[in-house]
């Protein structure tokens, strides 16, 4: 073996394989995301009340919980509107909707990803040891990999579930919507230390269950001011916070599986065109 063994090489793969066997270990036990939304009302009717949605995610189940603060004043909203909707304008865009892979999906797929991610670590580590050529394919096969889990974790898990929700007073289904003249206004944080991505938000609305039947298409129509009974303001924030491992995973991916691999070849790339002296 021209040059001998590069340990270097060998060392970055073993700290691969010892990353892989955590990634296992933690996408099986631990929480893989924590969505919460969380919804105060400032104005209007159900002024004072509240709610907080939480949807904690893992391997095996996604348990959500709501909880209502201003109870009585949140029902009190509720008795007293009617069942006033007209007709939403969401049917022609339902061929331009995206089909995301359900969460149930991304839930089996990653565990799977995880142990092929495994294999592969060990098999580049010992096409390393033996020096086989070409074993660049395998790495690049398992880089992609990894990334792909990532992707899965961040991206696809949340949108499984959270894509579906809507936010707002209003609900909105096959036969219309029960809100009007809706305005949000918005503004965003990211924490990519901690894995926290959250979202301020402001709705104003107009409530059609409060709107008099007798004034129910000027309402339609035109804006009433702020000073109208069916007017509804809230404040609110949602949010995904990660579980620890997942960004741990995404900085070990750019330092042992993008950064070092590259910082390796070039070391032994340099060290081979080095002139010899006679």
């Amino acid at each position: 073996m021209r040059g001998g063994k590069s340990y270097g090489k060998l060392l970055l793969h073993v700290a691969q394989v010892i990353i892989l066997f955590s990634l296992i270990q933690a996408v099986n036990t631990q929480t893989w995301y924590t969505g919460v939304v969380d919804v105060e009302y400032s104005e209007g009717l159900p002024k004072g009340s509240g709610m907080e949605v939480e949807l904690e995610v893992d391997q095996e189940s996604a348990d959500g919980s709501i909880h209502i603060d201003g109870f009585i004043t949140f029902m009190n909203w509720q008795n007293t509107r009617n069942d006033t909707s007209i007709p939403a304008d969401t049917a022609e865009d339902d061929d331009n909707q995206m089909d995301l892979i359900p969460l149930s999906e991304v839930q089996q797929n990653v565990p799977m990803y995880s142990k092929i991610a495994l294999s592969l670590g060990i098999l580049l580590f010992g096409l390393t040891f033996f020096e086989i050529k070409n074993r660049a394919i395998i790495g690049l096969i398992l880089n992609g990999l990894v990334f792909w889990i990532l992707v899965s974790l961040i991206v696809l898990a949340p949108l499984g579930y959270i894509g579906g929700m809507e936010f707002g007073t209003g609900s909105i289904d096959d036969d219309g919507e029960s809100t009007v003249h809706r305005s949000m206004e918005g503004s965003s944080s990211i924490d990519i230390f901690d894995g926290d991505f959250d979202y301020n938000f402001e709705i104003k609305e107009y409530d059609l269950g409060l709107v008099n039947q007798n004034d129910l298409e000027e309402v339609i129509a035109d804006s009433p001011g702020e000073e109208h009974r069916s007017f509804i303001e809230m404040d609110g924030q949602a949010g995904i916070h990660y579980g620890a491992f997942v960004f741990e995973l995404f900085w070990a991916w750019l330092l042992l599986f993008v950064a070092s691999p590259m910082a390796v070849g070039l070391v032994n790339r340099v060290s081979i065109q080095k002139p010899q002296l006679l």
